[in-house]
């Protein structure tokens, strides 16, 4: 399989701390002068115009680091998902960090993964969620292979050649399908209006990379972010609502343009959101738990899992308000469906009152 220049990296990188030996991450300050490229996309490479039709593409399989990308239960697989979100190396004796929240110590969200990367989310979030629906990665592409959902990513411009700089891509919510995929190219995915401007328009994305690129085949959203979206996960029928600003995604286009491979999506969860998030998961999974201290408990684990601030920046002044979050896929080419009805809601959160039936 071909290994982007992310891929390579992350690579070089985790060999170097096995032969360090176990635990020498957290033993050993970060360098004094930091690569800022370590744990970042390939930049942008000379101007050329798109000349395809372009291609959209649906996530097909989705690693939320509880599994490698081959879809193994390795441990430290989270280390492989993310960027390097705040252009930093950490480590549990770094003093330029947000302050951790509740009396968290150093060594409870760090050291980054590979070459900085920053995902505290697949760190120490994905085994918290993995209690309450176990095998989150297996089921969630589980539940896309059965056609209950996805995330589509559509490149205008897109052709045949192995850079452009710029293309427009946009990115859509996929409904349900009604029928399992059959992942040939001719799978007309449903598009959920929730993430559209027009109800109506197709085109009317409310996630826009205007300044997206390919370079050597690697396609990044583009050089910085301030998008944000809603990531709607379906584990065994429940669905989990990630809030993720700062989006920045990375793929490896196939040259035939049918596939994708060593997919990233990273970003940042603000904590607040990703509390009240869960609070609904939670209260639909078991309405009981909404009555004891476990609720309180495992929402102060979310808190103390916070690692950076919103913005995507440290500040050693500030208390982390944030997750950093690393998620890997793969993707196939689709064709834009229909735009589906908006969905239903269900669940009640904790703390909230069931509605009248009367």
């Amino acid at each position: 399989m071909r290994l982007s220049r992310i891929a390579v990296a992350v690579y070089l990188a985790t060999a170097l701390l096995s032969v360090a030996g176990c635990g020498s991450d957290e033993a050993t300050p970060p360098p004094a002068e930091q690569d800022v490229d370590l744990g970042q996309p390939p930049g942008p490479g000379p101007e050329q115009a798109g000349d395809g039709e372009g291609v959209a593409f649906a996530i097909d399989r989705l690693f939320l680091g509880d599994t490698d990308r081959n879809g193994d239960k390795v441990p430290g697989s989270w280390k492989q998902f993310g960027f390097n979100i705040d252009g930093k190396v950490s480590s549990t004796i770094s003093e330029d960090l947000c302050k951790p929240v509740d009396g968290a110590a150093p060594s409870d969200v760090y050291p980054d993964g590979a070459g900085g990367i920053d995902n505290s989310f697949g760190n120490k979030l994905v085994s918290l969620i993995a209690t309450l629906l176990p095998e989150p990665s297996t089921k969630v592409s589980d539940a896309i292979a059965n056609g209950d959902f996805t995330v589509i990513l559509k490149v205008d411009g897109l052709g045949a050649q192995s850079s452009y700089n710029p293309l427009t891509a946009k990115l859509y919510g996929g409904a349900t399908l009604g029928t399992a995929p059959v992942w040939n190219g001719s799978d007309k995915w449903p598009v959920v209006p929730e993430l559209l401007e027009d109800a109506q328009d197709i085109e009317s994305a409310k996630v826009v990379f205007p300044a997206s690129y390919v370079v050597d085949n690697t396609w990044v959203s583009g050089p910085e972010s301030q998008v944000t979206f809603k990531l709607n996960l379906t584990i065994s029928g429940t669905t989990i609502g990630l809030t993720i600003r700062n989006v920045r995604i990375a793929m490896d286009i196939e040259p035939d343009r049918t596939s994708v491979v060593n997919g990233t999506i990273a970003g940042v969860l603000e904590t607040a959101v990703l509390v009240e998030e869960l609070r609904s998961v939670i209260g639909a999974i078991q309405p009981t738990f909404c009555e004891g201290a476990g609720l309180d408990t495992t929402l102060d684990q979310v808190r103390r899992a916070s690692d950076i601030l919103k913005d995507g920046s440290q500040d050693p002044g500030q208390e982390c308000n944030a997750i950093s979050i690393g998620i890997g896929f793969t993707a196939r080419q689709v064709q834009l469906g229909e735009i589906a009805p908006p969905a239903e809601t269900s669940g009640v959160p904790c703390g909230e009152a069931p509605p009248d039936e009367g």
